[in-house]
């Protein structure tokens, strides 16, 4: 029997991907960070149910991911 390794992706940070997040939401408050992360989410999860090219709906899928590890990081560094 074939066992099928899955290479884990690679997780980036939000900051790698998203130049606006870098520039200008960063320097915003926490509360309007995380507001900015949950529409970046909404809206690439939109743009994946579209017709996409392939290429696009990877980058799309890695800025929810990172967006989503943003939101846990912001959540952790506003309650501390």
């Amino acid at each position: 029997m074939f066992k099928f390794i899955r290479k884990k992706p690679k997780e980036v940070s939000l900051c790698h991907l998203d130049d606006l997040f870098v520039k200008t939401i960063s320097k915003l408050s926490v509360n309007e960070q995380i507001a900015y992360c949950h529409r970046l989410i909404e809206s690439s999860k939109f743009q994946l149910a579209q017709n996409c090219p392939k290429k696009d709906s990877e980058q799309l899928k890695n800025l929810i991911v990172a967006a989503n590890i943003e939101i846990q990081r912001l959540d952790s560094k506003g309650s501390a």
